[in-house]
């Protein structure tokens, strides 16, 4: 069984610094991240159906809420992290919102199997079952003792619970403190992330190097997409050769550089990669540029540490550029990945302005395109990295820094 998602103490530090309760989370990343469970029923629609409760309190237990078919159909059979509690509510097919017991589908005249006797019995275990999910969001609060404490919210839906289950509960924002938590991955976060990773390159490189054989922006990005799903990822996101509508194509031309930035994800959690692909033989100065990247992002990586800033790591990158050729401007965008592409906060847990700074246990990206156009291509390198006490090592098998097909 997988291990907690959650980073219970780091959640319970930053909590406490913003001076908060609990939060309580709609999103369903957050829930997923909080509970271990996957919100199922909120990809049919904008509105969040499954919420948690997370106590700053470390010795309560986290309440999960949602309806008796999203625990019956999306949980029951891969469970809740270790003192996550369910609060659920009954109903049926055509009355979602009665008392009744959330027995799906119906008995009819057929033994159950073993799923199905599995499924109705963590049913049971999981009552009495709540006629709406006010309802069940106020016994979870008066549980956990914050009916009147101070409550952060993740976003509009977790807001309206809290307002509807605690209406002495004082609310405050907490979207970007969860991010917060976050930022620095469990260990059950890095199998996930290595295993997304690992996919995720080696989906780029089968893609990139059958690039010829596709022929056209259009057609390598929906390539990807199959090879990360032969791979078990989902693809989340492809750039080629700088464009990222899933509406565009063109076809590629003899001597062209084109960079590839390719995202899918593995349960929820993503891999990142990008690379420079030379579809023939390329014209000199776009093979100095690609190398001038490639050499300063080496260079980063060797000073990646615990301490650094976001803004720092920028800075190395351009002045390491600016002495090879001033001429060519790169990004060096930093950001963390985890359940999302950009995965780190924006403000610090006071609210003010914040200039990441690394930790260990952080996944980090260094976004490296280069920026000047005319230049007879677009050139890119990206990896995945993990911070570590002494510095950083890459969480995927090192590969070549650029192809040619």
């Amino acid at each position: 069984m997988l291990g907690a998602l959650l980073n219970r103490e780091r959640a319970t530090d930053i909590m406490r610094r913003a001076r908060i309760d609990a939060i309580a989370v709609s999103s369903p990343l957050n829930t997923y991240y909080v509970t271990n469970a996957v919100p199922v029923l909120s990809r049919f629609t904008q509105v969040n159906t499954a919420f948690a409760l997370l106590p700053a309190d470390p010795k309560r237990p986290i309440a999960y809420i949602a309806g008796g078919f999203e625990y019956y159909a999306g949980v029951s059979d891969s469970g809740l992290a270790q003192g996550v509690v369910p609060y659920l509510v009954g109903g049926t097919f055509t009355e979602p919102n009665s008392d009744a017991s959330p027995a799906f589908p119906m008995a009819g005249s057929f033994a159950f199997d073993a799923r199905e006797q599995r499924r109705r019995a963590a049913l049971d275990s999981a009552a009495p079952f709540h006629a709406s999910l006010a309802l069940a969001a106020e016994n979870a609060l008066k549980d956990l003792g914050l009916s009147r404490g101070r409550i952060g919210v993740d976003g509009a839906d977790a807001k309206l619970l809290v307002q509807q289950g605690a209406p002495a509960a004082t609310i405050r924002p907490a979207d970007d403190l969860m991010l917060h938590v976050r930022l620095v991955k469990t260990p059950a976060e890095l199998l996930l992330m290595r295993r997304a990773s690992a996919a995720n390159v080696q989906a780029a490189l089968a893609t990139a190097r059958a690039a010829r054989e596709e022929g056209s922006v259009w057609r390598v990005r929906q390539r990807f997409y199959r090879e990360a799903a032969a791979r078990g990822n989902l693809g989340v996101y492809g750039s080629v050769d700088l464009v990222m509508s899933e509406l565009a194509d063109g076809p590629f031309r003899e001597g062209q550089a084109f960079m590839i930035d390719f995202v899918s994800h593995y349960a929820f959690y993503q891999g990142d990669y990008g690379r420079t692909v030379f579809f023939g033989q390329p014209d000199p100065q776009i093979r100095r540029a690609c190398e001038i990247g490639t050499t300063a992002w080496h260079e980063i990586r060797d000073q990646l540490r615990p301490g650094l800033k976001f803004s720092e790591i920028h800075l190395l990158g351009s002045e390491i550029a600016a002495k090879l050729d001033r001429r060519l401007l790169y990004a060096f965008n930093p950001h963390s990945v985890g359940l999302q592409h950009w995965d780190h906060p924006r403000t610090t847990v006071e609210g003010t302005a914040l200039d990441p700074v690394l930790e260990t246990g952080m996944i980090l990206s260094v976004d490296c395109p280069l920026l000047n156009a005319g230049v007879d291509g677009t050139t890119h390198i990206e990896d995945l990295t993990l911070i570590t006490a002494r510095g950083s090592e890459c969480l995927h098998q090192p590969t070549e820094d650029s192809l040619q097909v």
